[in-house]
């Protein structure tokens, strides 16, 4: 199984170099190509995530650099991410035994934010 880590990127400098480390690791152990897709970066977004995956370039827009990096993706599975996301420490597992489990063809990890605002809350109990 290999893993095409999908990222639309823009402007993600402040906290892009610590996501990367941390979900390197967690893939150490698969087979994986991390694609980040730049919206059009004013800093120094694309000049630190050369160091951790290929960059492309799509037009501004979540949609549009998505499916910018899914048309590139070599893997069989399309993992989508945002630069902000955190995966649970045992996502690739998990993922690996869902889609080895017959008629599962899609799937998603709970969301939890880090921040106790009221609004964010909310959005985590859907």
């Amino acid at each position: 199984m290999r893993f095409s880590i999908i990222m639309p990127v823009l402007n993600e400098e402040a906290i892009l170099a610590p996501q990367l480390t941390r979900l390197l690791h967690q893939c150490a152990q698969q087979d994986y190509e991390l694609l980040l897709v730049d919206g059009g970066s004013t800093d120094r977004t694309v000049e630190i995530g050369r160091r951790y995956g290929r960059i492309l370039t799509a037009p501004r827009g979540r949609a549009s650099q998505m499916n910018a990096g899914a048309a590139a993706a070599s893997g069989n599975v399309l993992l989508f991410l945002h630069a902000d996301t955190e995966l649970p420490d045992n996502a690739f597992l998990a993922i690996e035994q869902a889609l080895t489990s017959p008629g599962v063809v899609a799937g998603a990890f709970r969301l939890c934010f880090n921040c106790d605002r009221l609004p964010y809350r909310l959005v985590a109990l859907t």
